[in-house]
């Protein structure tokens, strides 16, 4: 068992490290980003959309006519068992 925790443990050192070593080898490799300033230059034509305002809460239009608003009502709880656990 000994010799298996060992063995396992060398294998896992051996991929932490070469994993670390692959991903540093690939970000270095990696085209290198566009900065902000270009990045906006290119983009001065792009408009995005706007949606219009929307009314305030308190007005009521006929649009709202058919909306219908519930009140929670008092309700007495369901009758569920109590578990009680026979400790101390």
């Amino acid at each position: 068992m000994k010799i298996f925790k060992n063995i396992l443990r060398w294998w896992l050192s051996l991929a932490s490290i070469f994993g670390f070593l692959g991903g540093w080898i690939m970000l270095a490799h990696a085209p290198k980003p566009v900065s902000a300033s270009q990045n906006t230059s290119n983009n001065s034509a792009i408009t995005l959309p706007a949606l219009e305002p929307l009314p305030p809460l308190g007005s009521v239009n006929d649009s709202n006519a058919g909306t219908q608003f519930f009140a929670p009502q008092d309700q007495q709880r369901s009758q569920m068992p109590i578990f009680v656990t026979g400790g101390s």
